[in-house]
C-alpha cells in the first residue's frame, strides 16, 4: 500500500500558529486534508503551508503506544513540581538544574526569549547540544494506523484528538535508544495540559503551564554518548505508524 505524508502549518506575521501531520493511504488524501484545514481555520492566521510526500522508507511499526497516567494538581507549580522529581528519577539530573531548563520553555528558549520552533536537546550533564537553539529539532512522520479508532477510544476515556497527537509524537520519541525522557507544554495561552513521557508511560499532567502564558516547547533529555545527527534523521525522517493504544 503506498502511503503519503502530509504536513500542514499554519502561521501569521512569520510566527508559527498551529501544525499538523498525517500517515495515510492515496485515497484518504484529500479527506485528511480538508479535516486538517478544519482544524486550523478558526485560528487567526495568515499563510498556510501543505506538503505531500510519498513516504519512500518502510514504516516502523509499533504495536501499541505508551501506557497514559493522569496526573491532576491544585495549579501549575505543584504540577511542575511533581515532573520535576519524576525527571530527577530518570534522568539524574539535580532538581536545580532540571528547574532552570523547565523555567526556560515557560519563558521562552530561543536565545531572544522567544518560542523554539522545536524541541531543546539536553544531554544528562544538562547541557544543551540541539545544532540550532532557535530551531531545535521536530519530530516528524508519525501516525496512527486507524487513527479514527484510536481517538474514539481516547475519547471514551475522556482525553482528546490532542491526546493522540502527543502520545504519537512521544512513543515515537521513546523508540530511540538514546532518548531517555520528555517534557512537554503547548504554548497555546489557554492549554494548561502538559506531559512526562519515559521509555515506560506517558505522563499526562494538569495544569502543567499557567493560564495566558504564550511560552511553551519540549525538551528531549538524551544520553551522554548520542549521535546528535542520527538523532535527527530518525527524528525528523523515519516514518512509524502505531496500531493502538495501550
Amino acid at each position: 500500500m503506498k502511503l503519503f505524508s502530509i504536513k500542514l502549518r499554519a502561521s501569521l506575521e512569520g510566527k508559527h500558529v498551529s501544525g499538523a501531520e498525517r500517515i495515510v493511504p492515496e485515497e484518504k488524501i484529500e479527506q485528511t486534508l480538508s479535516n486538517l484545514y478544519n482544524r486550523v481555520a478558526s485560528k487567526e492566521h495568515d499563510d498556510i503551508n501543505i506538503k505531500i510526500q510519498s513516504v519512500k522508507e518502510k514504516p516502523l511499526i509499533v504495536e501499541k503506544t505508551l501506557p497514559i497516567e493522569e496526573l491532576q494538581f491544585d495549579d501549575y507549580i505543584e504540577a511542575n513540581q511533581k515532573a520535576i522529581r519524576l525527571l530527577k528519577e530518570v534522568t539524574g539530573l539535580s532538581e536545580k538544574k532540571l528547574k532552570q531548563l523547565i523555567t526556560l520553555i515557560h519563558s521562552g528558549a530561543a536565545p531572544d526569549g522567544s518560542n523554539m520552533r522545536g524541541a531543546m536537546i539536553v544531554n544528562l550533564e544538562g547541557e544543551r547540544i540541539e545544532k540550532d537553539s532557535f530551531r531545535g529539532v521536530r519530530t516528524t512522520d508519525v501516525d496512527f494506523m486507524d487513527r479514527e479508532k484510536v481517538v474514539q477510544k481516547l475519547l471514551q476515556k475522556g482525553w482528546t484528538e490532542r491526546t493522540a497527537d502527543a502520545l504519537a509524537l512521544a512513543t515515537k520519541n521513546m523508540l530511540h535508544p538514546d532518548i531517555v525522557a520528555e517534557y512537554c507544554i503547548s504554548d497555546e495561552p489557554d492549554y494548561l495540559t502538559g506531559y512526562v513521557a519515559t521509555k515506560e508511560k506517558y505522563y499526562r499532567f494538569t495544569p502543567l503551564k499557567e493560564k495566558g502564558n504564550t511560552k511553551g516547547g519540549r525538551i528531549y533529555f538524551v544520553k551522554n554518548q548520542v549521535d546528535i545527527d542520527s538523532l535527527y534523521k530518525f527524528l525528523q525522517e523515519t516514518p512509524v505508524l502505531i496500531k493502538d493504544v495501550k
